[in-house]
């Protein structure tokens, strides 16, 4: 019988306890590398994916505003001005004759703070920016005929507000809390002068046909507005001319709304008052602006992006808060266009939120502008 015996020289076939070690610890710092990057990436995916699905909605709303803007109109036509009424309405019991022949209007076209919008208790923290109002053949009815000619008011604001009203009704808050949030509303009443009829203590919605109140988009506002993109945070719209109506002249393109409001039935924008036309010495009236559109209307949105802004708004409690004021940005002055909007660029990005900023002029091609008006 032979004994096999192991020569003093020759290793074992296997791995020894240090080698096994080694391996492990290698592998296990390869797994977490591999982890850690896809992790990053599975971050990376999600945040670029939520900015591009917010900033989305955020320029489909954009585009809404952009397009029914340019369609906006005033239906001038001419008639007569009486200067004892201010108006085309002849003083009682007198033979004055008319002054002469002005345009006309039962449209409006307005921009104005969008503070003004709520009541007395009303802060810019709660309504930011400005708000437009118009009326454009946008074909809304409830009857579905003439839909390509019929008129329809529609207006934009901000407005800082929760979404209760946009939540199942068996969603508990508990659960899922209520979020606020600031929203692009739109402001759209159906063409019809009475959309819903009163019956007993549930109040009618007022339609659009009639503008002869001051504050007419005032009526039913928040009845038939709704929101259209969230984390809006600012919007500035500015009336202006073309640079080539500017040669010969030391107007600047803003001079038709130099403190961003416009009212289509104010003769001078430049002052807060509603001003009739005015009778020159030659015995030609001086329209100004009255019963016009601007040529152009700058307009700009300032979008967050959902993530950033819910980490900002709970370091704030979730509270409103005036961000013209803290970026000290007042947008009051055309003039001061650009600067206001770097400061307001700088605060944003001071308070780390990821935003965008959608910008354009949009040309109004109704506006009836000639020579004379320029």
């Amino acid at each position: 019988m032979n004994a096999h015996l192991h020569s003093p020289g020759r290793r074992s076939n296997g791995f020894t306890l240090v080698e096994l070690l080694v391996s492990t610890a290698v592998l296990s710092i390869l797994l977490l590398v591999t982890m850690s990057a896809l992790e990053t990436m599975q971050r990376s995916w999600r945040e670029t994916k939520g900015k591009v699905n917010q900033f989305r909605n955020a320029r489909i709303a954009f585009e809404t505003i952009t397009r029914n803007l340019s369609q906006a109109t005033l239906n001038t036509y001419w008639d007569y001005h009486y200067s004892s009424t201010g108006s085309n309405i002849p003083p009682a019991e007198s033979t004055e004759p008319p002054t002469g022949y002005v345009r006309q209007s039962e449209l409006d076209f307005r921009i104005t703070p969008a503070v003004t919008l709520g009541d007395e208790e009303a802060t810019p923290d709660l309504y930011p920016g400005y708000a437009l109002f118009f009326q454009a053949p946008l074909g809304l009815s409830q009857n579905y005929r003439g839909l390509s000619s019929l008129l329809n008011a529609r207006g934009y604001y901000i407005r800082y507000r929760s979404n209760e009203d946009q939540r199942p009704s068996f969603l508990p808050g508990g659960v899922v809390p209520v979020k606020h949030r600031y929203q692009l509303m739109e402001y759209r009443p159906p063409a019809e002068q009475v959309a819903t009829p009163e019956t007993g203590s549930k109040k009618g919605i007022q339609g659009n046909t009639v503008y002869a109140n001051e504050n007419w988009y005032k009526q039913d506002l928040d009845a038939v507005s709704r929101p259209i993109a969230d984390n809006i945070l600012f919007m500035a719209i500015s009336p202006q001319v073309p640079e080539e109506t500017l040669t010969g002249t030391t107007r600047k393109k803003w001079w038709i709304a130099p403190g961003y409001q416009y009212s289509s039935r104010d003769t001078n924008n430049a002052t807060p008052a509603l001003d009739a036309p005015i009778l020159r010495q030659d015995g030609t009236l001086d329209e100004g602006t009255r019963h016009l559109l601007p040529p152009l209307v700058r307009v700009t949105l300032i979008a967050a992006e959902e993530d950033s802004l819910s980490r900002w708004a709970a370091a704030r409690g979730n509270s409103p808060v005036d961000i013209a004021a803290e970026a000290d940005a007042p947008f009051d002055e055309a003039e001061h266009y650009e600067r206001d909007l770097d400061r307001m660029k700088e605060y944003l990005n001071r308070q780390k939120l990821n935003y965008r900023v959608f910008t354009a002029s949009i040309p109004l091609r109704n506006a009836a502008w000639d020579s004379k008006t320029y």
